[in-house]
């Protein structure tokens, strides 16, 4: 049978429509692949994420993790495989700066010689296709493949078709090639929008035609002072990790589950208020006022501080630090993993006093003597270290 608008299934022997589901049943298939164990599996994912946010320094972390068999995000043990990063919106010059800035500690010999860079790439409509199939025959092992950005690789519009279905016919020849190469991912960047939604995922910009194609959703975010990165996918558990950017490589790390963080930092906070009130009993609605939380929320956590002996009540809706613990640091009952992920714990202060441990792939940690601030802090007139750009640079587009 010959390829036709049903798909690469027509490669098989049987006639359409002839699968039972007896045969199914008795197939064998292997386990779903990581390329990063527990946030990005085989096949088509997106990653998304505001202008400048950081998008380009995450995948060039992933790929150099993937390349050397490094750790990704500072932790995360990664399977080596070849990678190609086609970083269309950067020059070779300022890829080479970002690059040595994010090697372990910036030596030439660590350079990962299976992360293959390329700065142009035609579209999907015009070639890409042959192109990433040339280079995938050629590299068996391969694990890891970029498109930075969508942008620069999305066909143009004819306009005679929905938003919809543009966007789906769009992107799904680039997944009918990460199912044709099974163990491959296959990671397209793009932006979200300017509007907030209650729902990371609906922030993507574009259709649903876009976001339903892929197999893999990533979004990274900002969450209060901190960022995260939130993932879901036919193959994974969704997943919201707090993430933190390394201030001398610019590159990321993962510090923990971003929902017990933020409920640690909740609890802190009433305990905090608590203590500041000095043995006056508060309600819930002035805790919540104070610490400007949901009362529903505040309710729900002075119930579990309560289990734990660290509050009680104090006559009708009102609540005080326990009197066994009101003289004593609330801290020594938090479990430990409780007091790792804690923002404002002493823990966190006194790491904060002395430098960072190594980041991912054993890259050099901050230090007083390097410290730099984050390009997402910065105003609109501020300087910006070159190699801190997401962006083009409209002269070191690598057109040569």
């Amino acid at each position: 049978m010959k390829p036709d608008t049903f798909g690469t299934f027509a490669h098989t022997a049987r006639g359409f429509g002839c699968l039972t589901a007896a045969a199914l049943n008795a197939m064998h298939f292997d386990p779903v692949r990581f390329v990063v164990p527990g946030i990005l599996p085989e096949g088509l994912a997106i990653l998304a994420g505001k202008p400048k946010f950081g998008k380009s320094f995450a995948v060039m972390d992933m790929a150099i993790a993937v390349a050397s068999g490094g750790k990704a995000f500072g932790k995360i043990e990664c399977e080596a495989g070849d990678v190609l990063y086609c970083a269309l919106e950067d020059g070779e010059r300022r890829l080479q700066d970002r690059l040595r800035k994010m090697l372990p500690f910036g030596e030439p010999h660590a350079v990962p010689d299976r992360l293959f860079i390329e700065t142009i790439a035609p579209r999907l409509d015009d070639g890409l296709i042959d192109a990433l199939e040339a280079w995938a025959e050629c590299h068996p092992e391969a694990r890891l493949i970029v498109l930075d950005t969508w942008v620069h690789i999305k066909p143009a519009g004819n306009g005679r078709a929905s938003a919809y279905d543009e966007d789906a016919q769009a992107l799904r020849p680039l997944h009918q090639f990460a199912k044709r190469h099974p163990g491959i991912a296959v990671v397209v960047i793009h932006h979200t929008r300017k509007l907030d939604a209650d729902d990371p995922f609906d922030t993507i910009s574009g259709t649903h035609g876009l976001t339903g194609i892929a197999d893999t959703l990533m979004v990274m975010a900002r969450q209060g002072d901190t960022a995260k990165l939130c993932g879901q996918g036919r193959d994974i558990e969704g997943y919201e990790k707090a993430i933190e950017r390394d201030n001398f490589t610019g590159g990321w790390r993962i510090l923990g589950d971003a929902s017990e963080r933020a409920k640690t930092g909740e609890r802190q906070a009433i305990l905090d208020e608590l203590r500041e009130a000095d043995g006056t009993a508060l309600s819930p609605a002035q805790i919540a006022t104070a610490t400007g939380k949901q009362r529903t929320n505040v309710q729900h956590l002075l119930k579990r501080l309560l289990s734990e002996g660290l509050v009680e009540k104090a006559g009708y809706g009102k609540w005080k630090l326990s009197d066994t613990h009101s003289h004593h640091s609330h801290r020594s009952h938090f479990s430990d993993a409780e007091r790792d992920a804690e923002p404002n714990s002493e823990q966190s202060e006194r790491k904060s006093e002395r430098p960072s441990p190594a980041p991912a792939h054993g890259k050099p940690g901050k230090s007083e003597q390097s410290e730099r601030q984050s390009s997402d802090d910065l105003g609109p007139g501020d300087w910006v270290p070159e190699h801190w750009t997401d962006d083009a640079d409209p002269n070191c587009l690598g057109l040569h």
